[in-house]
């Protein structure tokens, strides 16, 4: 069990300050006391915990990239006991607002005619500041995450508690769980491939600020057009890490700090030269091996040979030293492929890489290689993650209504919208965050517009049209509606990611992303053939091959990985750009939708009526279709984009649908 208080006083007041000029302000306080627990089941772990053995610094950040530096301490969790505070209270949350409206007097001339007649014109904006209330499970998936409320028992390689391999099934005793205790002990440590999930202990309540301005001109006596701005700058918001190497699947990067290191300790240049060597190698007529054989352009490989064979550095120079299948082991030197190099994937801790198994953590270890070679958290390879205050996002917007109020049968409220929405992206603790346009759901939909107009029939007692006829002529004729609702707007957008393009520029990209259909094998997707295929052969790659790639070589215009030759970014799928477009946004088909409505109401007495109704649900049966995204990691574009660039239907929208409606009111 858990909770959490929330305590806020408003106070508020409006002022006509002339009898064409109003003020309204007001100003909450809000305090949101931290989440705490009603029992004592759950674990927590500190900033030191966080950042292990590398240590923390006085800001509550980790020595990040200081390989060999282990000032700190091995994490353990200790229990959540009742009533403790998650982080400390965030007592500055004073949110006002103001508003105003002015209604400027009848001017002559063309200005004049502009306003319209004296109140038809009025001017008005306002601003606020408020404050947001993040739900539970926001502080609930914090300590889930960490031991005690379960405890991992999977017994693997990569936990180092398999033992010896192969396992038999003779060996009853290896084949079922490894002794765990029955209840929690604390201080408690957990397995090797879990994480570590932390507060901030400063964190404070995030915010938004948004602002308005806009002229509003009255049409005659029913009509009304609006014209306005807004805008909104969304601050202080909530960032959580979700273990990994700081990639999660909505393109927001987590607050991971154990994030790898190939560059301050050196490990990059040396996965260059496993490139030459294994290129060098196979020149020479050998084996499909990157280890140091003496060959003409091969070179020691101190950190592979420590985490391979357990050798010192002082050892790297002896070719009698490189031995064992690793050197060719195919999924390592599919990390090398010269088209595609992926020096995060070889130091993963992914079971595929020098991380992610104990044996060879082992050896690295018995080589004099540091813990903290890798990542600032050794002991806990699943991430060092800390929920804290780094997210921002942006919106601004014109936005145009026109709208008439119930007159002769009639009314309706349309609108057009044109705006922008931006979030910052997170990736890697070397570079500061950047904007990105809001791909997510809805995210940023640059124009929309909607109607909703209503419109009574002219037939029946009342009305233009029989307005004599006797009660048996007006329940045929009266009582008729007909409504329409509709929603047109730019569609969904796709960020196609981190991605090197070849013959073709982002704005070509932009024009050729559009709807193709093949009626006769039932498909529908967004890209031309040629540029499917020759994607495919791009991310075909090989590190053993002449051309570097397993099959043809891509020709024209293509997606290539961001990762070549020439450059590898500082993180792996990160989109900074170094390489490639760091963000390709293109934007998918236009959505639109139209509901109508058509109904009859027959009074029966009083105030009682019967009401039947047929209603259209998208009417016109127009299909919306949304892209999926592809997705721009190492080993994924290339094999996803025949499969994901073929689009689905909206989850909102189906085919035509009919309801017939019957009710009584009164």
């Amino acid at each position: 069990m858990n909770s959490r208080v929330n305590r806020g006083v408003y106070l508020a007041d409006a002022w006509r300050m002339t009898p064409n000029f109003t003020v309204n302000a007001g100003v909450r306080y809000d305090v949101q006391f931290p989440f705490y627990a009603l029992n004592s089941l759950y674990s927590y772990a500190t900033i030191d915990d966080l950042c292990g053995v590398s240590g923390a610094n006085s800001d509550h950040s980790c020595n990040l990239f200081k390989p060999g530096v282990m000032p700190g301490v091995h994490p353990t969790f200790k229990q959540f006991t009742k009533g403790q505070k998650a982080f400390n209270t965030d007592y500055n949350n004073v949110a006002p607002s103001v508003g105003a409206a002015w209604t400027p007097a009848q001017k002559n001339g063309l200005l004049g005619t502009l306003m319209g007649r004296e109140g038809d014109f009025v001017i008005r904006g306002g601003y606020t500041r408020s404050f947001s209330r993040p739900g539970l499970n926001d502080y609930t998936g914090v300590y889930n995450s960490n031991p005690g409320i379960r405890i991992i028992t999977t017994r693997n390689e990569g936990n180092g508690n398999l033992g010896t391999t192969p396992v038999l099934l003779r060996e009853s005793s290896r084949l079922g769980a490894p002794p765990f205790p029955q209840t929690p002990v604390y201080p408690m440590t957990d397995s090797v491939t879990e994480d570590v999930s932390v507060f901030d202990p400063n964190i404070k309540v995030p915010g938004a600020d948004t602002w308005s301005i806009g002229v509003q001109r009255g049409i005659g006596k029913d009509m009304a057009v609006e014209v306005r701005y807004v805008g909104t700058r969304g601050w202080e918001q909530w960032r959580t890490g979700n273990g990994g190497n700081n990639n999660n699947a909505n393109g927001i990067g987590s607050l991971n700090y154990n994030e790898f290191n190939l560059f301050e300790n050196g490990f990059i240049n040396e996965f260059r030269q496993a490139q030459k060597n294994l290129a060098a190698n196979i020149a020479a007529g050998g084996p499909a091996s990157f280890a140091y054989t003496g060959a003409a352009g091969t070179a020691p490989l101190p950190t592979f040979l420590a985490f391979f064979n357990g050798q010192p550095s002082s050892q790297a120079g002896n070719t009698a030293a490189y031995s064992g299948a690793n050197w060719t082991n195919s999924t390592f030197l599919g990390f090398l492929a010269a088209r595609n190099p992926n020096p995060f994937g070889f130091a993963s801790a992914n079971t595929t890489g020098l991380m992610g198994s104990a044996t060879l953590r082992a050896n690295a270890a018995a080589a004099g290689v540091p813990a903290n070679f890798f990542v600032v958290n050794p002991d806990l390879l699943g991430g060092a993650n800390i929920t804290t205050n780094t997210g921002k996002s942006k919106y601004d917007a014109l936005q145009v209504e026109f709208r008439r109020r119930y007159a002769q049968g009639l009314q309706f409220q349309t609108s057009y919208v044109f705006g922008h929405a931006y979030i910052t992206d997170w990736e890697s603790w070397r570079r500061p965050q950047f904007w990105m346009r809001d791909a997510g759901d809805p995210g940023d939909v640059t124009h929309g517009f909607k109607a909703n107009v209503v419109y009574d029939l002219p037939f029946g007692q009342g009305r233009r049209f029989g307005g004599g006829a006797n009660p048996v002529v007006n329940r045929v004729i009266g009582g008729w509606q007909v409504g329409l609702a509709s929603r047109v707007q730019t569609g969904r957008l796709i960020d196609m990611g981190n991605v090197r393009l070849v013959g073709m520029t982002a704005k070509d990209v932009s024009n050729m992303f559009k709807l193709r259909f093949d009626n006769a094998g039932r498909k529908v997707w967004m890209l031309p053939q040629d540029v499917i295929d020759n994607t495919i052969l791009a991310f075909s790659v090989s590190a053993t091959t002449a051309s570097g790639y397993a099959g043809a070589s891509p020709a024209g215009r293509y997606f290539a990985p961001a990762n070549g030759p020439d450059c590898i970014e500082v993180d792996n799928g990160a989109d900074y750009g170094d390489c490639a477009s760091r963000s390709l946004v293109v934007t998918g088909p236009m959505f639109q939708q139209h509901d109508i409505r058509i109904s009859k109401r027959t009074k029966l007495v009083g105030h009682t009526d019967f009401e039947v109704a047929a209603e259209l649900l998208n009417a016109f049966n127009h299909p919306n279709f949304v892209p999926v995204g592809i997705g721009s990691g190492t080993a994924t574009f290339g094999s996803n984009i025949a499969n994901y660039e073929v689009t689905t239907l909206t989850g909102t929208n189906t085919s035509r649908v009919v309801q017939l409606v019957a009710r009584i009111n009164w």
